[in-house]
Parts: structure tokens; C-alpha cells; sequence
């Protein structure tokens, strides 16, 4: 397969997002651009576009750039990336009880020589900010909800700084590179191609467009810096760039353990100074999983289920099977509606 760096790029952008799936078609499976099957030259192809990726949109946004630095891989490179540029970008990380976030996002930050602000909910504080992340979005649809309550905290802390340029994320990466996803194929099978390009066209196309569940999203949940809440991978260039990546440049393996996102892993370790590097291959879930968002809504619904009268009379809503807990919630609500 090929494995040159010559890829065929739309222009540089600093905006803060394109909604790539509005601009061109990117649904039809090309597995046949899936040439680049060496992550270490995939690695090289991701440092280089990041890069310029990040002087783009640092030269359109003044103010001091900030990096939402959730502890995984994405975030990591963003922010060892403008490092590398010479950006001293300040790091704010949301967590909540049970989170795994805290120790990768805190050691990067060390490593890179920012300054790291941590940001830890409590279960009161999450109940509040998930009220108002349904009031603003009118909607109490699970995964958007979860995504909007460390978005909203961010926006209290952004409100206490002097002054927010950019506010610099890794969301996107997981779309074009396949994180999270496995693949049933031989890697280096026609069949995996084909597998992988089907799988990535599908997520992206559905998430890489403006008419979503709610389009207005970070209008809706961050009014006053939407302008500035800048998606680094949702771009053209990076949909062009990673298009061309084969399953062998984006799974692999490491110290005998399956890896996904192998290309940007590689990448990262490169940026990140010392043995810090190693931070590069630290499994992390979503961010509603991963900064403990799911699990303590998850145990505030079972406060909540607790709480119903004579809830206690034969089951502890606090221990008891989660089919019990939902079904307990269920009933309330229905109970609620007669009422």
C-alpha cells in the first residue's frame, strides 16, 4: 500500500469547527483511499497537520488559549502540540467521584509546564449543573446532557480568568481515527479496509453535520464562547487526511496489549517530552464515563429512586439491581404525570 506523505488537502482553517458532513460526501465508502498503512508515517502526517492546525486557529483567536485536557490521547496531543509551538495554553480538567481522568490530565500537565486547574464536581454541584444543562437544552437525552454538565463548569471557571482565546479540544479524533471501535477482520485484510471505512463513514457523517439532536448545541450550553470552543480534528483536512489510514496504521498493539487510535498514539508519545510519553497509551473512555459524569448521575438516580415514599419497605433502592432502580423511576414518573 501506499505510504508517501503526499495527500491532497483543502486549505488551512482556524475556525473552530467545519461540519465536514455538510460540505462534502463523506457516507460513500472509498475503502480504496486507504493507502497509508505504516502508523509511524501516519503519526508523522498527524503531527505535521496538528501543527498546522493549531497555528491556524491560535493566529485567527487572541487571548490566552486554554485546553480542556480530559487525561486521553486526544487532548494530550492537542496540548503537547501547542506546547511544541510555543503556546503555553492554561488546562482545565472536569471530574467527578470514581473519575480516572485526574492523574493522566494532572501528569501531562506537569510534564508540558502549564498550569492545570482541576475541577471537581460534587454530587450536589451535578445535580444542579444537569438541571441547567436540561433547561438549556430542552432536552433530557442522556449522552447530551452528560456532555454539557463538564461544559458548563468549564464556563464558570472561564468566567473567573482575565481573558479566553481559544478553547482547545481533542473532540473528533475518535470519529476519523475509529477509537473505541474493534474491527472482526485480519488487519491487513481487503475485508478490514473495507470494515474500518464503513464504520468511520458512519459515525462521522452522523456526527459531522450541523442538524443534529440539538444543532445548537454549545450556543445553547456555552453562549459566550462558543466562538472560541474550537473542535481541532473536525475539519476537512483532517477528514482528507485520515480517510487515507488503513487498520494497520490505526490498531495495533503495545506490550502485548490491542490498542486503537495506534497512529495518534504514536504521535503523542513523539510530542510529550521524557518518559511522559507513556501517557500516550493510557486507556480512557468518553468523557461522560471517563471524568465520572455516568456514575454519579447513575448514583444520583439511585438517591433519588431512595427517596420515593416507602421505597425502602422491601428492597434497598441503594444496592438493589439497576432494572429495580429504572423501573422504580419509571413508576415515579408515572405517578408524577397522574398527579
Amino acid at each position: 500500500m501506499r505510504n508517501d506523505q503526499d495527500v491532497n488537502l483543502a486549505a488551512q482553517t482556524g475556525e473552530v469547527l467545519q461540519y465536514v458532513a455538510d460540505l462534502q460526501d463523506i457516507s460513500t465508502e472509498h475503502p480504496e483511499r486507504r493507502q497509508v498503512d505504516d502508523a509511524g508515517i501516519a503519526a508523522k502526517l498527524l503531527i505535521r497537520e496538528l501543527e498546522s492546525r493549531l497555528a491556524a486557529v491560535l493566529e485567527s483567536h487572541s487571548g490566552q488559549p486554554i485546553v480542556l485536557l480530559s487525561g486521553g490521547v486526544d487532548s494530550i496531543a492537542v496540548a503537547a502540540a501547542a506546547v511544541r509551538l510555543g503556546a503555553r495554553p492554561h488546562a482545565i480538567t472536569v471530574v467527578t467521584d470514581g473519575a480516572t481522568d485526574a492523574a493522566s490530565a494532572t501528569a501531562a500537565a506537569a510534564a508540558l509546564g502549564l498550569t492545570h486547574e482541576l475541577i471537581e464536581l460534587t454530587s450536589p454541584q451535578l445535580a444542579e449543573l444537569a438541571r441547567e444543562a436540561i433547561s438549556r437544552l430542552e432536552i433530557s437525552e442522556l449522552w447530551e446532557v452528560s456532555y454539557a454538565i463538564p461544559l458548563l463548569a468549564v464556563a464558570e471557571s472561564l468566567d473567573r480568568l482575565p481573558s479566553v482565546g481559544p478553547i482547545l479540544t481533542g473532540a473528533g479524533a475518535d470519529a476519523i481515527l475509529g477509537g473505541g471501535k474493534t474491527i472482526q477482520n485480519p488487519i491487513t485484510s481487503a475485508a478490514a479496509v473495507e470494515e474500518i471505512d464503513r464504520i468511520i463513514r458512519k459515525e462521522s457523517a452522523a456526527n459531522f453535520r450541523r442538524e443534529r439532536l440539538v444543532p445548537d448545541f454549545y450556543e445553547r450550553v456555552i453562549p459566550q464562547y462558543a466562538d472560541r470552543f474550537v473542535l481541532l480534528f473536525q475539519t476537512e483536512r483532517f477528514w482528507s487526511l485520515c480517510e487515507t489510514f488503513a487498520p494497520a496504521a490505526l490498531f495495533g498493539t503495545r506490550y502485548g496489549q490491542a490498542v486503537d487510535k495506534l497512529c495518534l498514539r504514536l504521535a503523542c508519545e513523539q510530542l510529550l517530552p521524557g518518559e511522559s510519553g507513556s501517557l500516550a497509551w493510557a486507556k480512557k473512555s468518553a468523557i461522560q464515563r471517563s471524568a465520572g459524569i455516568m456514575g454519579a448521575l447513575a448514583a444520583a438516580a439511585r438517591t433519588r429512586a431512595a427517596a420515593e415514599p416507602a421505597a425502602q419497605t422491601y428492597t434497598d433502592p441503594m444496592s438493589e439491581d439497576w432494572e429495580s432502580v429504572a423501573t422504580r423511576l419509571f413508576l415515579a414518573l408515572l405517578n408524577a404525570e397522574r398527579s
